[in-house]
């Protein structure tokens, strides 16, 4: 199974997040008002994943890293998990590099 989006109904609001193949999350999305404006988003990381341009690394106080994708305009559309070292930082970025462009989109209740 690759990994796949999912895409996420929830109150009224969509949402989605990017699952690798061993079905841990590897990315989460903003929340959205409509499933059109999810899917863009989603399309925008598929882009973006592969333009390293889009992608922005980071760190929060305590150390730990991220990273985000964002938009053409420069709108961060998804942000990654907390990472505590360097090595599981590359490997998690390389996985959505590879993978987020290939994702299909699966939705859950």
């Amino acid at each position: 199974m690759a990994a796949t989006f999912q895409l996420i109904q929830q109150d009224g609001n969509y949402t989605f997040a990017l699952v690798s193949e061993q079905g841990e999350k590897m990315l989460l999305g903003g929340e959205f008002d409509s499933r059109e404006d999810t899917e863009k988003a989603i399309q925008d990381v598929r882009v973006g994943s592969l333009m390293s341009q889009q992608i922005a690394a980071g760190k929060v106080a305590s150390g730990e890293m991220f990273f985000v994708i964002k938009d053409s305009s420069g709108q961060i559309i998804a942000k990654s998990l907390l990472f505590d070292n360097q090595m599981t930082f590359d490997a998690a970025l390389h996985n959505v590099k590879d993978n987020a462009c290939v994702a299909e989109i699966a939705e859950l209740a």
